[in-house]
């Protein structure tokens, strides 16, 4: 199983990072002789000479390449990567390796699978972990940690709209629930048509495809986080009433064993809730107060 860690690495020295990561690693092997690594040339995307390491139970190669886009897009502060490779049984080795770097290093970190689903976060010295990922070989972790369960929100309006005023509006509803200078927009002049808006642990990925707005927000919430999953959704629904056009709210949840709910729809000007979704009732709240 594919997998990439990222964190905040301290060393000046890509042999003080790499000595880091070998002692680490022994320290779960037992010894340096239960393990192989070797140096490995630039590569194509040219972020310099890395590291692959191997043991019996998961194998990772060091790596700087998109680093920065994530550190934007997830609006974490990490520097250093690894694509790992788990082997068959190796999940309880891996989360002691893991756990051996958060207590080893300081600052934010995070764990991703397939470039998207959270599995770990490590932000402001709070750790939450996906449950329903590695259930519960977090144990090995030797941390504290707040289980949760990741939940990815999409929402899909149909029509042509202007991306400056999508900003606008979106910019306007989030700043109505937060101090503006708590609310930051990130945007790549590479992709004109896309932007992020970084709303504390909450990071909502907006594109405009000409005939389509797409709106995303993955996070891992926890059971005591019912605030920010009710305020993202109320915000969603808030957007489509600034924009006419049919539309499609889903909440997608689980990995292994994946859960799609459409939560609102609007077809043909009749809008549609789905009082059998779990979440239902918290945009239902919402409307009751408003």
């Amino acid at each position: 199983m594919e997998i990439t860690f990222y964190y905040y690495n301290k060393f000046d020295s890509k042999e003080e990072s790499e000595e880091f990561l070998l002692y680490q690693l022994e320290n779960v092997t037992g010894s340096k002789n239960e393990f192989i690594y070797k140096k490995q040339e630039e590569s194509e995307e040219g972020e310099g000479d890395t590291l692959y390491v191997k043991c019996d139970f998961f194998s990772f190669t060091t790596t700087l390449f998109d680093v920065k886009n994530v550190s934007r897009d997830y609006d974490v502060g990490i520097n250093y990567g690894l694509e790992c490779n788990i082997f068959e049984n190796g999940n309880k080795k891996f989360m002691e390796f893991i756990g051996n770097l958060l207590k080893s290093t300081i600052g934010d970190a995070l764990l991703l699978k397939d470039y998207e689903y959270r599995v770990l976060e490590r932000k402001n010295n709070c750790l939450i972990v996906d449950s329903h990922f590695f259930y519960g070989d977090y144990e090995s972790l030797s941390l504290s940690y707040i289980q949760g369960m990741y939940k990815k929100i999409c929402l899909r309006i149909e029509g042509d709209f202007i991306t400056e005023e999508i900003k606008r509006e979106s910019i306007k509803l989030v700043a109505a629930y937060e101090n503006e200078d708590k609310v930051e927009m990130v945007e790549d002049p590479d992709y004109p048509l896309e932007f992020t808006i970084n709303w504390g642990r909450l990071q909502i990925h907006i594109s405009n495809l000409g005939t389509v707005i797409n709106l995303t927000c993955g996070h891992i919430f926890t059971s005591n986080d019912k605030l920010s999953l009710k305020r993202i959704l109320c915000f969603f629904k808030q957007i489509t009433t600034k924009f006419s056009g049919d539309y499609q709210l889903m909440i997608v949840q689980g990995y292994w064993e994946q859960k799609r709910s459409v939560l609102l729809e609007r077809k043909n000007g009749i809008i549609a809730v789905n009082e059998l979704a779990e979440e239902a009732y918290l945009i239902q709240e919402s409307d009751r107060k408003n």
